[in-house]
């Protein structure tokens, strides 16, 4: 089992690992076995993912005596649901789950989101482990400790902070991601990048070919730094009060895309979508010049993400953003930058959010 890294989350009690390297997945069963010695599990996934890899994950439990019910649940934000959430917990109570036995998330981050979810809420609260198929996942959503749920108003609306036991990042599993999924996680990466002083900003834009064919040896190095950065925040502000809401730069107005197209973006598009925002919004501000929001465009453009969302509805975004989580004061809350690394959160009157979307659309409000 190759590690090429283990990062520590420190939070007292509740601390725990990230565990990164090449063909972890066959070692899983051992490492369960190690740090909870469970008598069997609850996977949570989806078919995709079970046909790609859940030979290898089920093989790892059965070596090491672990017994475990495999729970699919559908592919897609749909997924992320009361009705969904309420079949699965109907299994597990058929099955006898006790507190003990651990819920597996094994998939991208809507498996993550809604087994976190789960393991948070089912006899209040069982063991959570993340086994993160996906680069999004690896780098961000299986981090932190957010569990969510969505209301058909709003993404993640309904939820909880729940950290887990481990996170297993096994990163062989990428190189089955197409290239749309790449670019998906990829958009959060590049989020660290412009968010976090000397992170990954310049080795994505060295080696974004590399990253885009699944080089594992260039990803490895990627999944490790951008998950210390994670880590770092989630260590000084875990219930996001402070820092951490930082990691919502491109998020206010990506989610609003997300759920007022009824989620025809993926998070990846409509987060590349709400940076290019962001940076515009920062410079119509007077906080950075153009040449700024140029390198979001040009680094966006290359990796094959969207900037703009055409035939938007700006009556759709801004109710969705009236719900936002990160509104305050009657206002949203974006963050913003004051140059590469240096970002800031601040509220923005609407009739400014209006203006801007109304110059970057063409549609009149």
């Amino acid at each position: 089992m190759a590690y090429s890294a283990s990062i520590q989350v420190n939070l007292g009690q509740r601390s725990y690992e990230v565990k990164i390297g090449s063909g972890l997945l066959d070692r899983f069963g051992e490492v369960l076995a190690e740090s909870l010695a469970p008598r069997r599990a609850a996977l949570i996934t989806n078919d995709e993912i079970w046909s790609l890899h859940g030979g290898r994950l089920g093989k790892s439990l059965d070596g090491s005596c672990i017994r475990y019910q495999k729970i699919t649940v559908p592919d897609g934000e749909s997924a992320k649901s009361l009705p969904i959430a309420e079949e699965v917990y109907g299994q597990l109570i058929e099955a006898g789950f006790e507190r003990g036995e651990p819920i597996v998330a094994f998939g991208g981050g809507v498996v993550g989101d809604l087994a976190g979810f789960l393991a948070a809420t089912y006899l209040r609260g069982v063991p959570l482990v993340h086994v993160p198929t996906t680069l999004l996942a690896q780098i961000d959503s299986s981090i932190g400790g957010k569990v969510a749920i969505n209301h058909p108003r709003g993404k993640n609306l309904i939820g909880m902070f729940y950290q887990p036991t481990f996170v297993f990042s096994d990163v062989d599993v990428l190189r089955t991601l197409d290239l749309s999924q790449l670019r998906n996680g990829l958009a959060e990466a590049i989020k660290y990048g412009f968010i976090w002083e000397n992170g990954p900003l310049d080795y994505i834009e060295e080696h974004l070919d590399a990253i885009l064919d699944a080089d594992a040896a260039v990803i490895a190095p990627l999944v490790r730094d951008c998950s210390a950065i994670k880590a770092r925040i989630v260590e000084i502000d875990e219930r996001d009060r402070g820092l951490r809401a930082i990691l919502n730069y491109g998020h206010t107005f990506g989610h609003a895309i997300e759920t007022s197209s009824h989620y025809a973006f993926s998070h990846g598009e409509a987060i590349s979508i709400g940076m290019h925002f962001a940076a515009r919004l920062s410079a119509k501000l007077g906080m950075v010049d153009e040449s700024v929001v140029q390198r979001h465009d040009k680094l966006l453009t290359r990796a094959g993400l969207p900037t703009k969302a055409s035939r938007v509805n700006i009556e759709s975004v801004i109710r969705a953003m009236s719900v936002d989580k990160k509104r305050q004061g009657g206002e949203n809350l974006f963050v913003l930058l004051e140059g590469i690394g240096r970002p800031v959160v601040r509220p923005v009157p609407d009739d400014v959010v209006i203006e801007l979307i109304v110059e970057l659309t063409g549609v009149v409000h």
